[in-house]
């Protein structure tokens, strides 16, 4: 079976995309609309800030076309105030967000837990908020894949690997300048996040850096159902060139 591979940009609003990217008198959720026409997937980091209603996941669909993908970051208050803490107000969001979402049907990509650097390496907490999140996960009738993006350099230990496996959890491969890059598949899937090589969210791949690593999802794609890939480096629009560039590459 072919490997799937969605290639797409970290977020779509950007005020300095427009005139770059969107047409100038685009606005609103056209924006999305267009972005899907260029992609086949999105990684929303708005989720990490706020959660949305069923009312924007509604739209969302609306605007998309048929095997596009959204990935959500799962929301900060989750990840760096309570810290995977599995107190009441961190199930009762996790419940929401997962049965919220269920509008997106198959458009459902993956979420992701990205902790902060300061959050220390506890193997025990993790074994335990991977298995409450996991059974919520399949307890609905459309699924996220689950990937996770360690900051501290600590996590990367070949007992986190193990436990990721144990859950069908993706070590994300996030490349940039400030944050560990390590590649590791611990799930069927793989999750890459792109930050910018040189400046954060501010620097463009080369043509040769993106080939080594459509080289590696190459290398990887015998192994994984699905490969996301997402850049993040939104600044002059380089995310959107660069998605290109790579998904040229794949082709």
């Amino acid at each position: 079976m072919k490997t799937e591979l969605y290639i797409g940009t970290s977020g779509w609003h950007y005020k300095h995309w427009l005139g770059l990217f969107y047409p100038p008198d685009i606005s609103g959720y056209n924006e999305l609309r267009f972005h899907a026409q260029h992609f086949n997937t999105v990684e929303n980091n708005a989720s990490f800030y706020r959660i949305a209603t069923a009312s924007t996941y509604k739209t969302w669909v609306r605007m998309t076309p048929d095997h596009y993908k959204f990935s959500l970051k799962l929301n900060k208050l989750i990840t760096h105030i309570h810290r995977l803490e599995l107190n009441d107000e961190v199930r009762e969001k996790v419940h929401y967000i997962l049965t919220s979402t269920q509008i997106l049907q198959e458009k459902l990509g993956a979420l992701v837990i990205q902790l902060p650097p300061s959050f220390r390496y506890d193997l025990d907490k993790l074994a335990q908020f991977l298995t409450f999140f996991q059974a919520g996960i399949q307890a609905q009738d459309y699924r996220f894949d689950v990937a996770i993006e360690f900051r501290n350099q600590y996590w990367f230990t070949e007992e986190v690997y193990g436990l990721l496996k144990q859950h069908n959890v993706a070590l994300v491969a996030g490349q940039s300048s400030r944050y560990p890059e390590v590649r590791q598949l611990t799930a069927d899937f793989a999750y890459i996040r792109m930050h910018g090589p040189e400046q954060l969210f501010a620097s463009k791949y080369s043509t040769e850096q993106l080939a080594e690593w459509a080289a590696y999802i190459n290398s990887i794609s015998p192994q994984v159902k699905r490969v996301y890939v997402y850049f993040n480096n939104d600044f002059h629009g380089y995310a959107l060139a660069n998605a290109k560039e790579l998904a040229n590459l794949l082709n």
